[in-house]
Order: C-alpha cells, then structure tokens, then sequence
C-alpha cells in the first residue's frame, strides 16, 4: 500500500523532484527552472530536447514574474494546461514534450502544453507522382494531414478517433472515416482488430498492417498506403477508412480492394475513355508482368513448335551459343534487375540515374555479348520490368515481380500446364483474400467505376435532365 501511496504527489516539493526525476531515469535533457510567485517558490521541469523556449519564456515565465494575478491558473489562463496528480502521468507528460509546473506546500502539478512545433513543409509526393491533379502530400504530423483532407471534405460526417498504442512509444494513431459512409461492421472490426496492438510498442505503421490483414502471409497487400491526400478522399468517399500514424508521412486505407492498386488519382482527373485505355493497360501490365517470363521459358524449353517458322529460328539463334537453361538465364536477370533498383534507390539521386542508366546499358550489353544471356531474355525481363513499374502503387508493383518467380520454375518443369497451375493458385487466392472482411476481387467490379461515368444517353447529357 505504501507504494501505491507513493505515486501521488505531496505537499513536500524536494521530495517530489527526486521521485520526478528518478521516473525519468536522470537524463541530461531534463532541466528545470526555479521562480517564485507571491513568496511561493515555484519549479518548472521540461525536456530541452523537445520543448519550445520561446513558448515557455513568453508563455509561463513572464506571466509568472509579472505576478499580476493571486492565482497561478490566472496567470497561465493564456495557455492549454491540464492539472495532474501522480507521477506517472508527470513523466508521461514531459516525454511527450510538455512543461510541468510544481509549487510548494501543493500536491498537483500543472502540464502546460509547450511542445516545439517543428514541421515538415507540405511538398508533392516523391513516391505517387502525376501530371494532372493535386501536387501536395502527407507529412510526418497527424494532424496536418487531417487538416489536408478536412480542405477537401468540409463536412460534419468527417470523424476523427484518437487512439494511442504501445506501452513504451505511446505512438498516436488517428482513424478517419465518414460517418454516413462507412459500414458500421467494418469499423467495428478495423477497432477490433487495432485493440490487438494496445500494449505492443508500435514504431511504424506496418504493424498496424498487420494487424489489420486477414492474410499476412499473402503476398497481395491488403491495405494501401499512400502518400496523396487526394486518394485518400476519394476512398472515403467509398466508405473506406483512412489512419494516420504520428510521424509517418502516409496514410494506409482499409478495407481496399485490388482493383483500388491500379487506379491512379490521375484518373479522376481525364476523360472515362482516357482512364478506362490506361486502366486496361495496367491490368495487362500486371498480367505480363506475372506471366511472360514464364510463358518464354515454357515456349523456349518445351513448346516452340508452337510459333512460326521464321520466329523459331529466330528464338533459335539467340539461344544457339547461351550455356544455361532458360530457367538459369531468368533467374539470372531478375536478380541483376533487382540489384540495380536497390542500387538506384539507395544511392543519392544524381548517381542514382547515371548507375540506372549506364549500369543497365554496360550490364546489359557485357551479358549478351559474353552469350551469358540471351538478346531475347534480355527484351523479356525488360518489358517485364517495364511492366511492373506502370504500377501505381510500389507495394504492389514488387508484389508483382516477385509473383513471377513460382511461375518461372514451374514453367521450366511443366511448360504451360504448370503455368496454367500457377495462375489457378492464385486465381483461387485473390478470390478467397478479404481485406477487413470485405471482398478483396469481385469479377463483375471490375470495370464498374468506368461504366458508371459514362454518359447517359450518348450525348454527355442525363435523358431526366429536362424533366
């Protein structure tokens, strides 16, 4: 009991310091300040490291030694503060970047709000690029990126929940949705489910992802994390649920569909014709990028009497002086494609595009000549690579090629009838995948956003518009 007793303050303000500054481990970075207000001495305890100054100078300080006001609650009327009883709501306070203020033969404290506000300017997104439409992004504060999405939806049914995880990192978490959108069920289930983290340490907001995906192991991302305010307001839009995590400049959207991975927010902004050509060139673009080296090893190796003369002799020739299994030379150029784009990723821009381009070129060109590889796997891997990249999303695009790899051995053992194999197995599994319990395919959906944007009578008109 006497422990119990001890987490309260007392009226002992020495006391009281110690046991503050024992909860926070005596770390340099806590420092303190000694006032006096109408005889009464005063202490004010923060973080250097986290703290404005200038607010608390200006803020608490002198309104303290202008002593105009007999209470200390009047003098800090100015500014948000919150009246605290135990220590372990004291040091929480000062490691989330307030000032705690103590005074003598006084058994509260008061938390003043003087975090330092420093933040990222609002800058177009590096990774979600688009010649048409909005160029702002998410930053690393939740609450700007609320305020970019409240910019486009000024409605009272835009709901913000706040909920913090980890017992260690204390780690805000903001679930966004609009109420009259939103399945109740599905909200319910997404609350659910994050309650599964309260007391891990959460870092990064890919243990939210995980907790909200009914496969983790599936390689089919179930949530979308993007970087643009404008795809997110169009999912709430849907009925999706937006959630931010505190100093992390995206947001992931769930439940999402897969349809949702090839859609670009440059659609919204074109004629339905224009996004309907670009939409079917990227759903055929993921299927050349799963299939087509599978599909020239299978033709190579077993079926090439399927192709026409003069293309058989062709293919014939360029694989005429090559030592290894098609299989060998795929492989081979997947993992060099690979290797050049964390190379180009890791490295600082400017050389970035030099080892991009010349790295791709001198590689590219040594290997074909030293008959390593064929000229025909090389235009293969290219255009798969290509491929991937039209991709909007870059979680789904490497999902993509690294889908290629099961298809490619099973070319190479059974031809078409093992890639025919394949593509069931995850035929079956995209149809059996839920993303927050919701249909993650749905065949007949899948060109319905664009037939929905058609026009109603041919002529860009409603046939009800004169009535």
């Amino acid at each position: 009991m006497a422990e119990s007793h001890n987490e309260f303050l007392s009226s002992d303000l020495t006391q009281n310091l110690k046991i503050i500054e024992e909860k926070m481990k005596q770390t340099a970075d806590l420092k303190r300040r000694k006032l006096t207000f109408h005889g009464e001495a005063i202490i004010l305890l923060y973080l250097d490291t986290m703290t404005d100054k200038e607010s608390i100078e200006l803020h608490i300080i002198s309104p303290i030694n202008k002593q105009e006001s007999k209470s200390i609650e009047n003098a800090l009327g100015t500014k948000q503060f919150s009246i605290m009883t135990t220590f372990k709501d004291i040091s929480c306070s000062l490691a989330e970047g307030n000032t705690i203020l103590l005074m003598e033969n006084c058994n509260i404290a008061y938390s003043i709000s003087t975090l330092s506000d420093e933040k990222r300017a609002i800058n177009e997104s590096l990774n979600e690029k688009v010649t048409m439409g909005a160029h702002d992004s998410f930053v690393e504060s939740a609450a700007t990126n609320i305020s970019l999405l409240r910019k486009r939806l000024r409605t009272p049914e835009f709901k913000v929940e706040y909920q913090t995880y980890g017992s260690e990192t204390n780690v805000e978490v903001a679930i966004c949705y609009l109420e009259s959108k939103a399945d109740p069920t599905v909200l319910h289930s997404i609350k659910s489910r994050l309650k599964k983290i309260k007391n891990d340490d959460l870092i990064n907001s890919r243990q939210i992802q995980e907790a909200l995906e009914d496969y983790p192991y599936s390689p089919f991302p179930q949530s979308l994390r993007t970087e643009r305010p404008d795809r997110a307001v169009f999912n709430l839009l849907n009925g999706n649920t937006v959630i931010f995590l505190e100093h992390e400049p995206s947001a992931l959207i769930t439940p999402i569909s897969f349809y949702s991975f090839l859609r670009s927010p440059e659609d919204y902004n074109s004629r339905w014709f224009v996004n309907f050509f670009y939409y079917s060139l990227r759903l055929l673009a993921f299927i050349m990028s799963v299939t087509l080296p599978a599909f020239y090893i299978a033709v190579n190796a077993y079926h090439s009497a399927i192709l026409p003369v003069s293309t058989f002799y062709t293919l014939k020739l360029s694989v005429l002086n090559v030592p290894f299994h098609p299989l060998i030379e795929a492989v081979m150029m997947q993992i060099v494609l690979e290797l050049l784009k964390e190379a180009s990723v890791r490295l600082p821009s400017a050389v970035a595009q030099t080892i991009g381009t010349v790295g791709a070129i001198v590689i590219g060109s040594a290997i074909v000549q030293t008959n390593f590889i064929s000229n025909t796997m090389v235009v293969v891997i290219a255009i798969t690579a290509v491929s991937s990249f039209v991709i909007p999303i870059g979680e789904m695009s490497t999902s993509i090629r690294l889908m290629s790899f099961p298809l490619i051995f099973m070319a190479a053992i059974f031809g078409f009838i093992g890639i025919a194999f394949g593509l069931m197995v995850y035929t079956t599994h995209l149809v059996k995948l839920t993303s927050a319990g919701k249909a993650y395919v749905e065949a007949p959906k899948i060109f319905e956003s664009f037939l929905n944007k058609q026009p109603k009578n041919g002529k860009g008109q409603d046939t009800n518009a004169h009535e």
